[in-house]
């Protein structure tokens, strides 16, 4: 491995003053530089940028790293504003993605909590397998799915969880069985009723069905079998309704009372039957959301490497650069070349612009 160094250019600005009016004419300063006694290059900018956005790192590992390996000095006020210079180039191409998501055929949409200045704040995140974008809001709900501007305009078919927010809006809506898989387990496991294994039996017995006819070439399920399923899915509701029926409130007990964690599950069950059946109408529906899962992992690991972000201003740059990042890894483009594309103002754009 070759060693490591700084390449020190010096750039001497000339000023010439007219001998007859005194007046002074400086040379202009080349492309990229900025008045300043000392800069850095773009490459080293990319560097510092890859360890914090791509890898997490706090902001004084990073300057550790690129003090030991280019022996100077590195502050973090000088990754903040490489963060800051990158992500400023950025708008366009966010707009580009922010589009392409809202004329997909499929979404994945999630939300994760995580920490602004010892603040909750929720992450959240429409996806697909070519384009990621994160959006940091202090709210969890319709205010943050509005601010980000993608399900109000979506037509297509959004997957996500049981979140009553996200069925606020007019698109075609699909739930994740998977997370209806563990509370079927958890109440198997917890309180012993088959009613809960038949189901989760039926629900990976259609999955298996949906893939093998997949193979074949198929779109959906023969309606036969589509009927034969919704109706073994209806009465093993039934059986679960009859086996956990409402409470009763207790004579003179204000306000409501409380529902076994059996009794809600069943509710959901058999009012979101559609939406979580809806992968056996449509091949194109995934089984789970695991995209959307998938984008957001990152966010958990940043805070268990980094902790949680000191300013709002902080957290939309991260955000902006790991929604372009993340679409950039998806469509197989190196991240350094993107990243020092940003950083020179002239960011590439995503191989593959058009919706899924």
């Amino acid at each position: 491995m070759p060693s490591l160094g700084l390449q020190v250019t010096e750039y001497q600005i000339e000023v010439k003053a007219c001998p007859c009016c005194q007046s002074e004419t400086r040379a202009d300063w080349p492309d990229g530089l900025a008045l300043a006694s000392v800069q850095y290059g773009p490459n080293i900018k990319t560097l510092a940028v890859y360890l914090a956005c791509v890898h997490l790192l706090p902001l004084a590992r990073v300057c550790q790293i690129l003090s030991d390996l280019f022996a100077t000095t590195f502050s973090e006020a000088c990754v903040l504003a490489a963060c800051r210079q990158s992500a400023g180039a950025l708008p366009l191409v966010l707009a580009m993605i922010k589009t392409a998501l809202q004329k997909s055929k499929v979404l994945h949409n999630d939300e994760t909590g995580f920490r602004v200045n010892k603040q909750r704040w929720w992450l959240h995140v429409a996806a697909t397998s070519w384009f990621t974008l994160y959006l940091a809001h202090p709210k969890r709900g319709k205010e943050a799915i509005d601010a980000m501007g993608i399900l109000p305009h979506f037509s297509g078919t959004s997957v996500h969880d049981s979140l009553a927010s996200y069925l606020l809006y007019l698109c075609t809506h699909a739930l994740c069985v998977v997370h209806y898989l563990r509370e079927l387990t958890f109440i198997f496991e917890h309180f012993e009723q088959e009613w809960a294994k038949e189901m989760k039996t039926l629900l990976l017995s259609i999955k298996a069905e949906v893939e093998f006819a997949r193979q074949r070439g198929m779109t959906s399920l023969p309606e036969t079998t589509k009927q034969d399923v919704e109706r073994r899915y209806r009465e093993i509701v039934q059986t679960g309704m009859a086996a956990n029926p409402p409470p009763q409130k207790p004579p003179g007990k204000r306000g409501k009372v409380a529902k076994s964690d059996a009794l809600n599950l069943l509710i959901r069950l058999q009012q979101y039957q559609d939406m979580i059946l809806r992968f056996m109408s449509d091949f194109d529906v995934p089984f789970d959301n695991n995209q959307a899962e998938s984008d957001l992992r990152m966010m958990k690991l940043r805070q268990k490497i980094s902790g949680c972000f000191r300013t709002e201003a902080g957290v939309a740059i991260f955000c902006n650069l790991r929604s372009y990042l993340s679409t950039m890894r998806k469509q197989g483009v190196h991240l350094l070349t993107a990243l020092r594309s940003a950083v020179l103002g002239s960011p590439l754009l995503p191989p593959l612009l058009v919706a899924e």
